[in-house]
């Protein structure tokens, strides 16, 4: 339960007493579980249906809400993909904030090579991944939406190789590495599809060494 700090009427002086939790607080963190489950069952409906056949009505039954109360969390399906999208940079920046806390981040980076290969080999989330980008490239709020994400995401990595090198010299092509370095892992996405039965060790290995390369 949560506490706050109150004064103890009889001292004056400042004590730590239970509180029970807003009724506020709650309805936030229903809310947002709400929009974390409605996301989840979007994205089943997406990759199963495809953006343009999958209607909110369905995606509302597939979650067991009237279709009528999920517009109480999202008002249009491209309401919906920005949610998706931004859940997915949220992600990112999660993990690239674990990695600014690591001393070493050079070591780190390297070491974490194999959970982004699994992740862009997941093909659930790359099914996912191109049916947003098939409705960038028709719709121009989703490519606004789409393009606003990667301009984040290049921004941290960008960091993240300076970091790599304090004195400066990380910088030569810096641009040029980060927009390579997403390519590879996006490009796996498609690899991975195209060839299921495509080595993840050696994958993994070969990659390691190429962001070494990158990071000299």
């Amino acid at each position: 339960m949560p506490t706050a700090r109150a004064r103890d009427r009889r001292g004056g002086r400042a004590v730590d007493e239970a509180v029970p939790e807003s009724a506020a607080g709650k309805r936030a963190q229903i809310a947002d579980l709400r929009r974390q489950q409605i996301l989840d069952a979007a994205e089943a409906c997406f990759r199963q249906r495809g953006f343009h056949n999958a209607s909110m009505a369905e995606i509302a039954k597939s979650f067991g809400m009237s279709a009528g109360h999920i517009y109480n969390y999202f008002k249009s399906k491209e309401e919906i993909i920005a949610g998706i999208v931004q859940r997915d940079v949220d992600e990112f920046l999660a993990r690239a904030g674990e990695l600014h806390r690591e001393r070493d981040m050079q070591r780190a980076l390297l070491d974490r090579v194999d959970d982004g290969v699994a992740d862009k080999l997941n093909p659930s989330k790359a099914a996912r991944q191109f049916e947003v980008m098939a409705e960038a490239g028709r719709n121009p709020q989703v490519l606004q939406m789409v393009q606003a994400a990667d301009a984040q995401v290049r921004s941290v990595l960008r960091e993240m190789f300076r970091q790599t090198h304090p004195d400066g010299h990380s910088g030569r092509d810096l641009d040029g590495k980060v927009a390579v370095l997403m390519a590879l892992f996006d490009g796996l996405m498609l690899r991975g599809l195209r060839n299921p039965d495509l080595n993840r060790a050696q994958v993994t290995r070969v990659l390691r060494s190429v962001i070494a390369q990158m990071m000299r």
